[in-house]
Order: C-alpha cells, then structure tokens, then sequence
C-alpha cells in the first residue's frame, strides 16, 4: 500500500555509521536504507527510507522474528546489532573503515567502503541477505554483473560499486537485486563489504584477518578521537555519543559541517516541510562547532573556519544560508517527485550535485 507507515521504521531506529565523507542509515533490522556516494549529498545509493519498494536498500537479519538490541563498541562508531531469536543469537557488525593519513600512506585504500560482518554467537541461526543498489534516488536501473574476485559490480555514469560477499547472491524472479541465505553456527562467521571508485581503479580488499583488522584499526582510530575530549562531567557516555555523531557530519577533505545525512524527511507525516540538510547551513554549523570547540575538539574548529573564510569570501558581501562542502553556493533546487516520500510524504526537495 502505497504509503503505508508500517513500511517505514521510525526515524529515531536509524543508527549511523560513517568515514566523514559520507555516511549510512542502519535500521534496527539491519538495512542500510540510505548511502550516499561519494560525498553526503551525492545522489543515494540506498534509499528505502524516501522509497520502500523503489529506493533500494542493504539488508543483513535473521529468517524470523528476533529480539534486537545495539549500540557501538566502545567510543566509536563501529555499530554492533545483536538478533536473539528461538534458535540462537546473531551478531552483525556495521562501519565504515577509517585510518589517519599515515595508514593510507602505506596502504592502498579504497575510495569508499561499507564493511558487514555477520557471526553466530549462540546456537544456529539462518541469515538473509537482500543486496538491491538503486543508484541517483532510485532512478537507475543497475545491471550486476559478477566479475570473479572483485565481486558483483555495477556501473553508474563513470561511478562503480562492487560487493563482496562470503555468502553467495543470486538472482530471484522478477528481482532487480540478489538475495542470499545461509545458516550458521556457533563462531561461524561471514563477511559482506561493498567498496566504491569514481573515476579510479577500483580498489577491493580482502576478507578473513585482513577484515577485523579493518574492524579494530577503526575502532581504535575513533577512540583514539574521542580519548581528546576534556569532558569530565555527569553523563560522559551519553556526551560522548552525541559528539561521535556530530563528528560523523563533518566532511573531513574541506572541514565543512552538514547540518544531517538526509534529504527530504517530514517534519511531520505529510507536511511539506523536508528541506535538504546534506549542507552546511552556517547557523546549524555553528552550533555544532560550538559544541565540539567546548569538548576541546580544536582542530575540527580551525578547519571549519578555514573553510567557512572561503566559502563567505565567495559571496561576499552577500551571506548565504547555506553552502555545499567545498562553499559553493549555488545550489538549483530539485523535487523528487518519482519517489513516495517517508511514510508516502511525497514533497521531498532535494539539491542533487
């Protein structure tokens, strides 16, 4: 039914994950439902959450009814989601890798990579995996191509994505994505990653050890962030949380601060108030830094300056609402009139670069 509010989670089950340059939408049954490559405001990858049936979506769960509880390890942004169903325990592990320069330095990374890892903690438990990429809002209609070790491809104007899976994908009738399920057992595990290249060779990595490496390099990074906060008061986890979060909307290559990773969200259910928050909009940004300037976060605060000194020199002497996250500011408004909107709220307005 179109609309159906049952199709769409909450917006408040949403988790986020991301590398500061952009960033995905985890629902509590573990479906990515947004994704935007390579940058905030690109056009989505996933997009479920403006469209159920026509937005695209990356889902990891149990076949059946489970109990779900999550939260992230440690002070990072590596989000774990346990499923306790009536035959065992599931654990799936979501980021997206990050590492400071000198890591890259010696490495080859890739440009963007979404990494999934999913164990069984207890008993058995049968996992189904549902991989439907729906490149620019929905509007393209990918062909997956299987191109051995790199994995399943596909190919958007010059943009590639490539996913890698230990559980193996095909195609159902009528699909335009694949599906996979497997059962698994206590300490199995499998790993599913989803790497993207504009422009470049596509860079892919491998599994195994190579992976948790991937896993606890991450969490030590974003640890190593969060250990140079000075905040000493009542409620540091919760504190702490909040600031991850707002780190997670800073766009690490021009300092630049978005105000949220979505597009086109009610205010209420019908309401034609859905704005584009993939910006930055001075006044939201101000108060983000603000906040992280009082934890003592200063290098975030003297980039975003840096930024914001070339962004209003643009315009000067005019002031815009809002900039991109390089400071342009000219940016034509757009309607997603093809998608249905959160909920059916069909007024969606978006700025597509």
């Amino acid at each position: 039914m179109a609309g159906d509010p049952k199709a769409y989670p909450p917006i408040g089950d949403y988790a986020i994950i991301g590398d500061c340059r952009s960033g995905a939408l985890v629902s509590r049954q573990g479906s990515v439902d947004w994704l935007c490559l390579p940058r905030f405001d690109s056009p989505s990858i996933f997009g479920a959450i403006l469209d159920a049936r026509a937005g695209g979506c990356f889902a990891i769960a149990p076949d059946g009814p489970s109990d779900v509880t999550r939260g992230c390890l440690g002070d990072s942004a590596v989000l774990e989601t346990t499923f306790t169903t009536a035959s065992g325990v599931l654990r799936l592990t979501d980021l997206m890798p990050v590492a400071g320069e000198e890591v890259k330095g010696r490495q080859l990374w890739p440009e963007h990579e979404l990494l999934r890892k999913v164990e069984c903690v207890d008993g058995q438990v049968t996992v189904e995996v549902v991989y439907d990429p729906r490149p620019d809002y929905g509007r393209a209609a990918p062909r997956l191509t299987e191109q051995g070790a790199v994995g399943l491809v596909c190919e958007h104007r010059g943009r590639a994505l490539a996913l890698r899976s230990d559980i193996r994908l095909g195609r159902t009738d009528g699909a335009r994505g694949v599906r996979g399920r497997v059962t698994l057992r206590p300490g199995e595990r499998r790993y599913l990653s989803l790497f993207f290249g504009a422009g470049l060779p596509l860079v892919t990595r491998p599994f195994g050890e190579a992976a948790e490496r991937q896993v606890e390099g991450s969490r030590e990074s974003w640890e190593a962030w969060s250990a140079r906060s000075r905040y000493r008061g009542p409620y540091r986890q919760a504190v702490m949380r909040s600031a991850i979060t707002l780190k997670l909307m800073t766009y690490a290559p021009s300092g630049a601060v978005i105000a949220a990773l979505t597009t086109s969200l009610p205010e209420k259910i019908g309401g034609v108030r859905n704005w584009d928050y993939r910006f930055c909009w001075l006044r939201d940004a101000s108060l983000t830094l603000r906040a992280l300037l009082d934890l003592g976060y200063d290098v975030e605060g003297q980039s975003f300056l840096s930024w914001m000194l070339h962004a209003t020199r643009l315009t000067w002497p005019e002031l815009q609402i809002l900039y991109d996250v390089y400071g342009e500011s000219h940016l034509p408004e757009t309607t997603l009139d093809h998608l249905e909107g959160y909920a059916g709220s069909r007024t969606g307005r978006s700025r597509p670069c």
